[in-house]
């Protein structure tokens, strides 16, 4: 099965037609979603992370160790932001087989340094060099390569599909860590701190060991030069220039876009981030329970939802209106998590509700583009942009948040939800604008083709 024919090797391009395309599109998914899972270990194993960096190694001290976890998560926001755009450029440039490769490989060696649990100055480094193999490296290549195995009719499913995958292999990791790190719980329920250094370790070495795979599975099987499903042979790739990079920043989409994912991933920076200790700290479920339950909202019901949404704004027949529907309904369920969190039972359901709702939209982030007319030699640049803007969150959000928790204690969860149910507002009025907008389009190209 071997995509990589000698050809390749003298620069030609392949188009990659039939099943090659899904295995294509599910290996990048694997290399994208161990990606995603370990700079956001906080998002399923906060409270370990907080005896991890207290009671194992004296890292932070007790009172401050919101506020650390916020730092260097806003550390790889920081890379993350800066580094999408390069990143784009890079997608237009290089080949996306060497870029996955060489973010692999930097990623697989800062996780086994993660693993030791190195100093402060350490773990934020980690986190600095995670942002570059993300954002630099990995991101708009994965993206691109994706798009290019679909027509624009296949594109919902195309990246419905990839979130799919890396939906199920995050569970499947996610369980993992869960199992590893429950070792290290005492029959009192409370957590050992050395035990909890040794299945860190083991989690983290596995996890750079995976990135080590993929990259080799990427090597062997993906072209070094991939032609688009809805490209011709012999058509030339834009070159990165100035006046690409105007061109795009030109295009009404890419703003509507950047804005509208902007919101959508803000309800994720929140529901994937705290919701899991929201429930250990104000609902009072154990570490090991929630740890659990995020596995659960983070990865299970994600991979089944991010599937879902691209069957059902196929049905709707806009990807912006889905969005708009779904931001709807999410800010809804987030104002029910204030209201509803004395009563444990309702409250842990509309949790998992709000799960259901919010890691869906995920599934149709990208496949937008399309709709609002951004063109497929464009991907590199366009998605580099976006992608700078709109995770934005990635940036301040978890230092915005450990400092409400390091100062308010539980009533910080509020802030919390009131902050994202704002953007989700936001996001509804973005939708409409954006549907409208690519209604438009689909008129002027009909009345064109009359």
């Amino acid at each position: 099965m071997l995509l990589c024919k000698r050809k390749q090797e003298k620069g030609e391009n392949m188009r990659i037609t039939g099943a090659k395309r899904w295995f294509v599109v599910a290996l990048c998914a694997l290399m994208a979603g161990i990606m995603v899972y370990v700079p956001f270990l906080r998002y399923s194993y906060y409270d370990q992370m907080c005896v991890l960096f207290t009671q194992y190694k004296q890292v932070v001290p007790a009172d401050s160790v919101n506020g650390f976890i916020g730092d260097f998560g806003m550390a790889f926001g920081i890379v993350s932001m800066l580094g999408y755009p390069f990143g784009g450029i890079f997608a237009d440039r290089f080949s996306e087989k060497w870029l996955l490769i060489a973010g692999g490989i930097l990623m697989g060696v800062c996780s086994f340094w993660f693993g030791i649990v190195p100093g402060k100055t350490a773990v934020i480094i980690i986190h600095l060099l995670y942002g570059v193999g993300t954002s630099f490296l990995i991101w708009s290549a994965y993206l691109k390569l994706t798009r290019k195995m679909g027509n624009a009719r296949e594109q919902g499913r195309m990246f419905s599909t990839s979130e799919f995958v890396r939906g199920i292999f995050g569970m499947l990791i996610g369980f993992a860590g869960v199992a590893f790190l429950g070792k290290a719980v005492l029959p009192s329920g409370e957590l050992e701190p050395a035990a909890l250094g040794v299945q860190w370790r083991n989690l983290m070495f596995i996890s750079g060991g995976l990135f080590f795979l993929f990259a080799l599975l990427v090597l062997l099987f993906i072209p070094a030069r991939v032609t688009g499903a809805e490209e011709r042979g012999d058509e030339p790739q834009e070159a990165f220039s100035l006046g690409n990079v105007i061109r795009v920043l030109k295009l009404p989409g890419t703003w509507m876009i950047s804005a509208l994912v902007f919101c959508c991933f803000s309800f994720t920076s929140a529901g994937n981030g705290y919701l899991g200790a929201y429930t250990v700290n104000v609902l009072g479920i154990s570490e090991t329970t929630a740890s659990t339950f995020a596995i659960i909202r983070n990865y299970i019901i994600a991979a089944a939802m991010t599937f879902a949404i691209g069957f059902i704004s196929d049905k709707i027949g806009s990807k912006a209106k889905t969005l708009g529907i779904y931001l709807a309904v999410a800010s809804v369920l987030c104002a029910a998590l204030i209201f509803t969190k004395s009563a444990f039972i309702l409250c842990l359901v509309i949790s998992f509700a709000f799960a259901i709702v919010y890691s869906g939209m995920r599934g149709i982030y990208f496949a937008t583009l399309n709709e609002v007319g951004i063109p497929l030699s464009m991907t590199g640049i366009a998605t580099g942009i976006i992608s700078m803007l709109c995770y934005l969150p990635d940036v301040y959000f978890a230092k915005l948040a450990g400092t409400w928790l390091d100062a308010y204690g539980n009533k910080g969860y509020d802030a919390i939800w009131f902050w994202a149910i704002g953007c989700g507002i936001l996001g509804i009025v973005t939708a409409v604008i954006t549907y409208r907008y690519s209604r438009k389009l689909q008129r002027n190209q009909e009345q064109k083709e009359q």
